[in-house]
């Protein structure tokens, strides 16, 4: 079997960048040690020390101050890889690099960033990234994959994803309310789904003032199937006093 080079040997003369460093366990942490500050190591089942020299470069979400003075990092370790740190602000304290991140997430799955609807981009500035940049690098290829192009990304996008809003979500107590009476009432899910959808499809062709390209785009659908859902929903409405069923009027029309 073929001995493979590790991160030290591949680092010489180079930087190692070692992320999430405060995760290592104290015995680890001896071994870095070592490499760092006498510059040489072993291979794992060797017997040979060998000797490097490059950069070190960490990162770590946890505070290791905080972790040193109680005792999970090492001391020692500690002051030899913080000669300079730099503390980067979470996410949702620093808004205004969401929308460049996120399009720059998106062209990456899509090929060229796309144009973001006003109501989404809202919504990921005031988003609450507790993930930071890599919950938005995710959300970006969940939205990615669900994006019908060409044309902006829209709400219907997003998807489930919306439950992760800041604050009251669209999905609020209210909301619930009206299912767990309708629920009660003994509608079944295929029901409440179909009224839901029409819902959704009157509030989203009234947003975008009649059209039905704009509320397609809204709603993550193609303008036909808003059209074969619009057309069913029609068909299943009742008969209202003095005039005939919205059937009946599709076939006189």
């Amino acid at each position: 079997m073929l001995a493979r080079t590790g991160a030290f040997a591949l680092a010489d003369d180079g930087t190692l960048f070692l992320d999430e460093v405060g995760e290592l366990p104290l015995l680890l942490q001896a071994e870095l040690l070592r490499v760092v500050q006498e510059h040489t190591f072993k291979r794992v089942g060797g017997s040979v020390w060998q000797t490097t020299s490059f950069r070190l470069v960490c990162a770590t979400n946890r505070d290791l101050e905080l972790e040193r003075r109680e005792g999970r990092f090492r001391s020692d370790l500690y002051y030899r890889i913080a000669g300079w740190t730099f503390h980067l602000p979470a996410l949702a304290d620093r808004r205004e690099d969401i929308l460049p991140l996120a399009r720059h997430f998106l062209g990456e799955q899509l090929g060229e960033p796309p144009e973001l609807d006003d109501a989404v981009a809202e919504h990921l500035v005031q988003r609450d990234f507790r993930g930071n940049i890599r919950e938005l690098r995710q959300l970006c290829a969940r939205i990615a994959h669900r994006h019908v192009g060409p044309g902006p990304i829209t709400f219907g996008d997003l998807g489930g994803d919306l439950a992760c809003a800041t604050g009251d979500t669209w999905c609020d107590q209210a909301f619930q309310r009206s299912i767990g009476k309708a629920v009660a009432m003994g509608i079944n899910l295929k029901e409440i789904g179909r009224i839901a959808e029409d819902v959704a499809v009157q509030f989203a062709v009234s947003s975008e003032n009649g059209s039905l390209q704009g509320a397609a785009r809204r709603l993550g659908v193609t303008d036909r199937a808003l059209q074969l859902r619009r057309a069913a929903a029609r068909r299943t409405e009742p008969p209202t006093n003095g005039q005939h069923g919205s059937h009946e009027i599709d076939k006189h029309a």
